[in-house]
C-alpha cells in the first residue's frame, strides 16, 4: 500500500495515515496499550471523567454469577463458593507477582510485565494452601449474625411493593375426534403491572335536623377515610405519588401527564403542592428519627452538593444588605423566635429549630454559603438490622454540622461513639464541649483511599496497579463474608488475619510511594493519606459492626443528583425540605421492610393531632414491630 498510497484518493490517504499513526501509537507494552484504550474510553464517555479505571463492581462479572438463575437456589450457592475460591486463588497468585516485581522496581530491573512473572511450584502450593486456610477462616462460626448483616438495599424491593397474584387455567383445545388418554398439567409463570386511574364518584349524603335544644343543625358524611379534607385526591394518590416522585425520581410535570384524564388534569405546580402536603404530615416523624439517630452507637454519612434556585439566585443577585430567603430560619434561635413569635408554619422554621441551617465557616470568616444535602445513617437498635435510620439535611453546611446537631440530643450516658466518613476536616465535631462529654471515635473509607490510585494510575502504574490490585483483595473478602453469612467468628478471622495482611502490604506500597512523590502532587498525598490516618482505615478490622467503606452513604446520594436534574424539587428551599422529610422516612422505611403503602396510608390517615403527639409510634420500625405476631400466638392443638 505503501508504493500505491499516492495513486489512492484523498480520502483512503487520510485514513491511512490515521491507521499507520494509530498502530504506532498501539505499539509497545502492553499496559501502554490499555492506557490509550482507557483514554478513548473516557473520550468517548464510556468511562466517567472522575475515574480512568472502570468503577463498577471491584469483583467483576465474578460476582454477577454466571446467569443460570434459574437453578436450585443451594446449588447456586455452592457455584459461588467455588467461584469465591478460584477468585481468591487468582488474586492471591497476582498479589505474589506483584510482590515480585515490586522488588524488582526496586532494583530497577523490572521490564517483564506482571502477568508473564513466572511462579515456582513451591509458590503455587503455598498459595493454594493459603487459599484452603483463607476459605475455612469463611465457614468459621456456623449460622450468619443478622445483626451484622451489611446495608445494601437503596430501592423498594417485592417486600414493599403490595402484590397481587391469581391463577389462570388454560385448557388444551382438541378435536372431538381425538381420544385424550393423559392429561399433564405444566406450571408456568408470567408477571404483570399495570397504570390505571380511578374517578372515585362520592355522594357525600347531608342531613337536616333538629336538635333538643331546638336548633337547626346540617349533618354532613365524612370524606376522612378516601382523603384529605378539600382535595380531590384519594390517600393511596398521595401514598404513590410519593413513592414515584420520591423514591424514584419520576418529574412531576411526567407524571401529571401520566395520571391526568379528560375530566381532571394534575400540573406539576398541584402536584408538588400535593407532596408538600404530605412532607408536612410526616415532618413529626422526620424529627422523631432525628432524636432516635442522635443515640446510634455507629454514625455513617456523607454530603454532596445541592443546587436550589433560590439560593443560588441570592447569592449571586442579591443587593448589599439584602435579607436572604432563609433569614428566619437561618439558626435554631432565629427559627424557635420565628414559630413563636410570627406563628410560621414553614417547614423550613419547623426543622430549622431542630437542626438549624445556616452555619458557621470554621475558620470564623462568616457563615458558609454551599448548600449540601447531607446523609447520616444508623441503627436506633445496635442489633436489629430493621432500625436502620437514613436521614437526609439539606442544609448551608456539611456532615460535620449535622453531627454537631445530633450529638446536642444524644443521650449523654451513651458516651462511646463511632463515626465512619472520609475524614475530611469538615466531617469532623469540633464544638468542644461535645468532643469532652463523648468519646468519639472515626473510622475511614477504603474508597476514599482508594480513589486517587485509579484516578492517576498512569502516573505510576506499577505501584498503582499493585496497590489497587490489593484493595480488590480487600472487596473479595468482604464479599465471601457476605455470602457465606457473617457472624462474629468468621468476620474477625477473616479480617484479623487475611484483610489485614493486605492492609499491611498496602502500607507498604504507599510508604515506598511517599519516598518517590511529592505531598504536592495527587498521588503522594494519596499515599501519605494511607500513611497517616492507617489506624482509622483499619479500625474496622477489630469490629464486626463496621463496613469496609462508606458507599452506602454515597448510594444513598446519588439519587439525589438524579431527583436534582428532573423533579422540581430544586426551585425552593420550602421544596426541597419537603423531598428531605419524605426520603427519609421512605428510604428508612425500605430498611424496615415494611409495605411501603400500607406504611404511608396508616400515617396519612391517623389524625395530625395524634401524629404529632406520639411521632415515635408511628415510625416504620413500630410499623414492622406491630405487624409481628405477638409471642406465644401459635394455636395449641386441640
Amino acid at each position: 500500500m505503501a508504493t500505491k498510497g499516492d495513486s489512492a484518493p484523498t480520502a483512503v490517504r487520510t485514513m491511512l495515515a490515521q491507521h499507520r499513526a494509530l498502530v504506532a501509537g498501539l505499539a509497545g507494552t502492553r499496559h501502554k496499550l490499555n492506557q490509550v484504550i482507557a483514554e478513548l474510553r473516557r473520550a468517548l464517555g464510556i468511562t466517567p471523567m472522575s475515574e480512568r479505571r472502570p468503577s463498577r463492581d471491584p469483583l467483576g462479572p465474578i460476582s454477577l454469577g454466571d446467569g443460570q438463575r434459574l437453578r436450585p437456589k443451594l446449588e447456586q450457592l455452592e457455584l459461588r463458593v467455588a467461584r469465591l475460591e478460584r477468585l481468591t486463588d487468582w488474586h492471591r497468585q497476582l498479589a505474589r507477582r506483584h510482590k515480585t516485581k515490586g522488588k524488582a522496581i526496586k532494583k530497577e530491573i523490572a521490564d517483564l510485565p506482571v502477568e508473564e512473572i513466572e511462579l515456582s511450584p513451591e509458590e503455587q502450593a503455598e498459595i493454594a494452601q493459603e487459599t484452603r486456610e483463607g476459605m475455612e477462616r469463611m465457614r468459621l462460626g456456623g449460622e450468619p449474625d443478622p445483626a451484622l448483616r451489611s446495608v445494601t438495599e437503596t430501592l423498594m424491593t417485592a417486600a414493599q411493593v403490595e402484590t397481587d397474584e391469581r391463577s389462570v387455567v388454560l385448557p388444551a383445545l382438541v378435536d372431538e375426534k381425538d381420544e385424550v388418554i393423559d392429561t399433564v398439567v405444566e406450571k408456568r409463570e408470567r408477571y404483570d403491572f399495570s397504570f390505571s386511574v380511578t374517578r372515585v364518584a362520592v355522594a357525600v349524603e347531608k342531613k337536616v335536623v333538629i336538635g333538643d335544644d331546638g336548633e337547626r343543625r346540617i349533618i354532613s358524611a365524612s370524606t376522612a377515610d378516601l382523603g384529605p379534607p378539600r382535595c380531590s385526591v384519594t390517600w393511596e394518590f398521595l401514598a404513590h405519588m410519593a413513592v414515584l416522585v420520591v423514591q424514584y425520581a419520576m418529574p412531576l410535570n411526567r407524571l401529571g401527564k401520566l395520571v391526568s384524564t379528560p375530566k381532571k388534569k394534575f400540573t406539576a405546580g398541584a402536584l408538588g403542592r400535593l407532596l408538600h402536603y404530605v412532607a408536612e404530615r410526616f415532618a413529626p416523624i422526620y424529627l422523631e428519627l432525628a432524636e432516635e439517630l442522635a443515640d446510634s452507637e455507629i454514625l455513617v454519612g456523607d454530603d454532596t452538593p445541592s443546587r436550589v434556585i433560590e439560593v443560588n439566585s441570592y447569592f449571586t443577585k442579591a443587593k448589599p444588605g439584602e435579607r436572604p430567603p432563609w433569614a428566619r430560619y437561618c439558626t435554631r434561635q432565629a427559627a424557635v423566635n420565628s414559630v413563636l413569635l410570627t406563628a410560621d408554619t414553614s417547614l423550613g422554621a419547623e426543622l430549622a429549630a431542630d437542626l438549624g441551617f445556616e452555619f458557621e465557616r470554621r475558620n470564623s470568616t462568616g457563615t458558609k454559603q454551599a448548600l449540601n444535602t447531607t446523609t447520616a445513617s444508623g441503627r436506633s437498635v445496635a442489633d436489629d438490622p430493621r432500625s436502620l435510620i437514613v436521614f437526609y439535611r439539606s442544609h448551608l453546611g456539611g456532615f460535620g454540622n449535622l453531627l454537631e446537631m445530633l450529638l446536642e440530643k444524644r443521650n449523654p450516658a451513651s458516651h462511646e461513639l463511632t463515626i465512619q466518613s472520609d475524614l475530611a476536616t469538615v466531617n469532623l465535631v469540633s464544638k468542644a464541649v461535645l468532643c469532652s462529654r463523648f468519646t468519639i471515635r472515626y473510622v475511614g473509607c477504603m474508597s476514599h483511599a482508594r480513589r486517587p490510585f485509579a484516578l492517576y494510575e498512569a502516573e505510576d502504574p506499577d505501584r498503582c496497579a499493585r496497590i489497587l490490585h490489593l484493595f480488590k483483595g480487600l472487596a473479595i473478602h468482604e464479599y465471601g463474608l457476605n455470602l457465606h453469612g457473617r457472624n462474629r467468628e468468621n468476620v474477625l478471622a477473616v479480617r484479623g488475619i487475611d484483610s489485614r495482611e493486605l492492609w499491611m502490604e498496602i502500607r507498604e506500597v504507599a510508604q515506598e510511594m511517599t519516598k518517590k512523590w511529592s505531598a504536592s502532587t495527587k498521588l503522594g498525598n494519596g499515599a501519605r493519606y494511607i500513611d497517616r490516618h492507617f489506624d482509622k482505615l483499619t479500625a474496622y478490622l477489630d469490629d464486626p459492626r463496621l463496613e469496609l467503606t462508606n458507599n452506602f452513604s454515597e448510594r444513598m446520594l446519588r439519587t439525589e443528583k438524579q431527583i436534582e436534574a428532573s423533579a422540581l424539587f430544586r426551585t425552593t428551599l420550602e421544596g426541597r425540605f419537603a423531598l428531605d422529610i419524605m426520603r427519609t422516612v421512605l428510604q428508612t422505611a425500605v430498611a424496615a421492610g415494611v409495605p411501603m403503602e400500607k406504611y404511608m396510608l396508616s400515617v396519612l390517615r391517623s389524625p395530625m393531632e395524634k401524629v404529632a403527639a406520639a411521632p415515635e409510634q408511628f415510625t416504620p420500625l413500630a410499623f414492622a414491630r406491630a405487624a409481628e405476631p405477638p409471642p406465644n400466638s401459635r394455636l395449641e392443638p386441640s
